[in-house]
């Protein structure tokens, strides 16, 4: 499972990627446009751009809930062993004595 969660970050964030640089980026705004054109330009670029990095952290916090999922489960699932107290106030493991 965790090998298929790496493959899928890989291929959301590789997606994310070409999406911010062939889509979001004005590649369109020159020197000569005109300020209300290239205004424009960049004002939708900077909203795209934002919407990726809400796309971003919606991600993060899916693998940090899938992770949590994940360990929860496993640790029911193995059954950790339980150490029962101490019957006295001593430690269980005391170590020997030197002389």
């Amino acid at each position: 499972m965790l090998k298929a969660l790496a493959v899928l970050r890989t291929i959301f964030l590789l997606g994310l990627v070409v999406y911010v640089v062939a889509w979001a980026m004005p590649w369109s705004t020159y020197v000569a446009d005109p300020i209300e054109v290239q205004y424009r330009h960049c004002s939708a670029s900077l909203s795209r751009m934002s919407g990726a990095v809400w796309i971003a952290v919606a991600w993060i916090a899916f693998e940090t809930v899938v992770g949590w999922m994940m360990s929860a489960w496993s640790g029911r699932r193995k059954g950790a062993a339980r150490v029962p107290p101490p019957a006295s106030g001593e430690p269980p493991f005391a170590p020997p004595p030197r002389g």
